[in-house]
């Protein structure tokens, strides 16, 4: 055991040493240290040299234990004793702490930004800031309000004259007539619908075609310029509409749908609100539900059951075949490849595509079990076969079988971004308008994702988003 340092003293008399005296803790057998403070220390040599038994349970162990005597009685009741180490004297030692090296890896979804905590505030942080689009069409989505509505449709064309609709379904067509729906809305107390681009009354006969699914029923009809009555009817569209108004010109025809909620008012479709869960792939809401937010799957190794692709057919490409119960397979595979004329003499590597799937797929057709193409005679597939087998773990023969071949793969759902699909409609907007999804973040370099987080905007009211983005960054 050795410890490296500058002889300070000699150089500066009055410089402060921790002299340490008849250490004889655990393996160390009275040694005797000066050490000047202030400095950097290395304490090396082999394993079980006593360097933990110094560092930790003589010097740290001393300094902690005079620290908490200094409390009151009562104080020290909540600490953990520490006894005295074995050492005839220690001085010049000051309050100590010690950082020990663990492993803080828990489980196999462990990553950088779990062990750090920055995981814990970015699912914190994408709520506040993300901005959602729409999985179908990716247009923008932001739940909006009536008098945010009024502001897009005014800041347009403030002279145009507005239909203000909120949709209403129909119903079963078959047990309910257009009459008969005519009549439900003039109960209600609405007498127009927007229907086939222009105005139906629904005092009126009905139109002899069947009505579509789902109609538009106008609210009112008002100029853009005013406002407070366009408000009011905005909002009472809402209501009714369940979230959802569609706002129409009058003139042209032109619709332009909004919704008051987490939904595409264009295609109809609703995404899921943004909470710390959806962005974290240890809570069953965000983690992919292929992978469980492993960001790999437990699949068939095709470099292990096909690990010589210049072989051929005849001899012997696929290795699980080879040996044991699994040679009535080769012989399946040659059989039915002769059928099929594929050279059973070519290389696999060089043989046609669809040949190669036909190898690995077999004769399947889409739902049907493997035992159905077994029963009638034609090839099952090398994936067909692992399929069967899969249906025998019970034994463990066939365990240690599947073990060989089994490799943990990519997810094919995430990509291996750990995170279900919902979470993707939502990204985070950085520099220069660029917008990153939470799995790009996470597979974005640090030098990189650095000067991508310091362009994040932040309103100026938002402490909390604040703070949340001085803790990642």
């Amino acid at each position: 055991m050795s410890s490296r340092h500058q002889n300070i003293t000699a150089q500066n008399p009055e410089a402060t040493l921790l002299r340490v005296r008849g250490a004889r803790q655990n393996n160390l057998r009275g040694i005797d240290l000066d050490l000047p403070r202030g400095l950097l220390h290395v304490i090396t040599g082999p394993s079980g040299s006593g360097k933990s038994s110094l560092a930790f349970d003589t010097i740290y162990a001393e300094g902690q234990r005079r620290y908490i005597e200094t409390f009151s009685p009562y104080t020290r009741q909540f600490f953990d004793r520490m006894d005295k180490p074995r050492v005839d004297s220690i001085e010049g030692i000051p309050p100590a702490i010690a950082i020990e090296q663990s492993n803080n890896v828990k489980t196999t979804r462990s990553t950088v930004g779990t062990i750090t905590e920055i995981n814990d505030y970015l699912k914190l942080l994408f709520p506040r800031l993300v901005q959602a689009s729409c999985p179908a069409c990716r247009r923008a989505i932001q739940p909006e309000t009536a008098r945010g509505i009024v502001r897009q449709i005014t800041g347009q064309a403030p002279d145009q004259q507005l239909l203000v609709t909120f949709p209403v379904g129909t119903g079963d067509l078959e047990k309910r007539t257009p009459a008969e729906f005519f009549d439900f809305l003039k109960q209600q107390g609405y007498l127009r619908i927007w229907l086939g681009g222009r105005i139906v009354r629904a005092d009126e006969a009905p139109p002899a075609e069947p009505l579509p699914a789902v109609v538009h029923v106008v609210q009112d009809r008002v100029a853009a310029s005013e406002e407070t009555r366009l408000t009011e009817a905005v909002e009472t569209a809402l209501r009714l509409g369940k979230g959802r108004v569609i706002v129409i010109d009058a003139v042209t025809g032109e619709a332009k749908p909004f919704s008051a909620g987490w939904h595409c008012a264009w295609c109809d479709v609703d995404i899921r609100p943004p909470t710390p869960g959806l962005f974290s792939f240890n809570h069953p809401l965000g983690a992919c539900p292929e992978c469980r937010g492993f960001g790999r799957v437990i699949g068939l190794d095709l470099l292990r059951i096909i690990p010589d692709r210049s072989r051929t057919l005849a001899e012997g490409l696929v290795r699980p075949f080879q040996s044991g119960m699994a040679q009535e397979c080769q012989a399946d595979l040659v059989r039915h490849a002769r059928r099929k004329q594929i050279d059973l003499h070519c290389p696999f590597e060089n043989l046609p595509a669809a040949d190669q799937k036909w190898v690995m797929e077999g004769e399947r057709q889409p739902g049907e079990a493997v035992h159905e193409v077994w029963d009638s005679g034609r090839w099952y597939g090398v994936k067909g076969y692992f399929e069967w087998l899969e249906s025998k773990t019970y034994k463990m023969h066939v365990r240690v079988l599947l073990s060989r071949y089994r490799s943990y793969n990519e997810c094919p759902k995430c990509a291996g971004g750990r995170f279900q699909p919902e979470t993707l409609n939502f990204r985070l907007p950085g520099t220069g308008g660029e917008s990153l999804t939470l799995p790009e973040i996470a597979s974005r370099p640090i030098s990189k994702l650095r000067e991508f987080l310091a362009g994040v905007h932040i309103a100026g009211g938002d402490r909390t988003a604040r703070l949340l983005h001085d803790q990642v960054t």
